[in-house]
């Protein structure tokens, strides 16, 4: 037990505090024992932003213009794999012929100085890679295609 001298109030202690379980501790004040109930601190929620690594698709019914926007392809299939920000492509972790799984981290790039991992919408073959590592990518920009 980690031991201290504690002053309150022009008063001095001798404390020992024990190893806290859950919410409570046991705790001996000039050699008199107490169970004491803590009150633990909140864990803020993680200031790190979490990318959606689902893609933004537009329709050309939703666009005013009725045409995709910029770095969407035309006609999207559900195994195509999106730029979810602008960056830099800094590694591609498949080639063509490759089986991938939903989930799997297919390439990694550098956005807002952070590392993001790109993860296969689903399970599947690759057909395409449409870039290459240290190459710039808008956001919605292909980078692959799994499937057909």
């Amino acid at each position: 037990m980690p031991e201290y001298k504690v002053t309150v109030n022009g008063k001095h202690f001798d404390v020992n505090i024990g190893r806290i379980v859950d919410d409570k501790v046991d705790v001996v004040v000039n050699g008199k024992n107490l169970h004491v109930q803590i009150e633990l601190p909140q864990r803020s929620a993680s200031k790190t932003p979490r990318i959606e690594t689902k893609p933004h698709v537009v329709s050309a019914a939703e666009s005013p213009d009725k045409t995709s926007p910029p770095g969407v392809a035309a006609s999207m299939g559900k195994g195509d794999v999106l730029a979810p920000l602008p960056g830099l492509m800094l590694k591609v972790l498949v080639k063509e012929g490759d089986q991938v799984t939903v989930g799997q981290t297919v390439a990694i790039m550098e956005a807002m100085k952070m590392e993001n991992e790109i993860e296969a919408p689903v399970t599947g073959v690759v057909s395409k890679v449409a870039v290459s590592e240290g190459q710039n990518v808008l956001e919605n920009d292909l980078i692959m295609k799994i499937g057909s």
